[in-house]
Formats: structure tokens, sequence, C-alpha cells
């Protein structure tokens, strides 16, 4: 994968999904509908997903959208800053980072599917905690790797 040696494709790449998330979470939290879709009536015994559920009913999500959209601003701003290609040892790593994500987002699916199962009533929960879990860790990932680029 020549393209990885260029640090600004993985800057691009990382800001455009994080505006992706990023926006919706904000346009999400606090919309009628959303809030209508959570309303179920704590169904589950459970204190994490009856506390997740409150999270995201009291429109805490754009916080995290806030959140993914200040973390890959600093991952550009650092990228753009130095100048430097990667070299095939930092691609090496970048490329394993990639597939271990691609991995772990397929492994995500049957644990969604269980926890969709257990109860239907927290779909929206379940998903969007998926997708935080796994955007959380990929952006922490690379702005790790990124800091650690600028200090060699």
């Amino acid at each position: 994968m020549r393209f990885l040696r260029k640090p600004q494709i993985n800057a691009v790449i990382i800001t455009l999904v994080s505006l992706f998330y990023g926006s919706v979470f904000i346009l999400i939290s606090g919309h009628i509908e959303f809030e209508r879709i959570l309303e179920h009536g704590e169904t589950l015994n459970s204190t994490f997903w009856n506390g997740w559920s409150d999270f995201l009913r009291q429109g805490n999500m754009k916080f995290l959208g806030y959140a993914y959209i200040l973390t890959a601003l600093v991952i550009d701003v650092i990228t753009f800053i130095r100048k430097k290609d990667y070299d095939e040892y930092q691609t090496g790593i970048l490329e394993k980072g990639i597939i271990i994500m691609g991995i772990a987002l397929v492994a995500l699916f049957p644990v969604a599917l269980i926890l969709f199962l257990s109860d239907p009533n927290y779909t929206a929960e379940t998903i969007i905690l998926l997708v935080v879990l796994h955007w959380s860790i990929v952006l922490t990932a690379d702005l790790i790797y990124v800091i650690g680029w600028l200090r060699s």
C-alpha cells in the first residue's frame, strides 16, 4: 500500500470519517425523533444500558461529536506541521493497525447480533455504542501513532 507512505492521506481519511461521525452525533443529539427511538421504559435490568440510554437521551452525543472533530484536527495539525513521509517501518505499523481495526469491526457484528437478540428495544443504543467504541479506538490509536511519529 504505497499510498500509506503519505501521512496526509491518513490524516484526510481520518478527518473525513471523524467529520461524518461528529456531524451525525451533533445533529442527532437532542433531536426529537432520535429521543423517541430511545424511549422504551428501561426494559433491561442493567445499569450500564439504562445509563447509556440516559446519556444518549440527554443529548450528550454532541460532546462525542465535538471530541471526534477536535481529535481529527489535532491529527491534521501534527501531520501537516511535519512534512516528512512515513518510512517503511511506520507504513508497516499503519497497515497492521488498519487490518486489526478492520477485523475488530467485523468481530463487532456478532456482538451486535447477540445484544440485539437479548433485547431489541436497545438496538439504537447498541449500534451507537459499537460505533463509538470502534471509532474512539481508531482515533486514539492514530493520535498516539502520529504523536510518536512527530517525536521520531
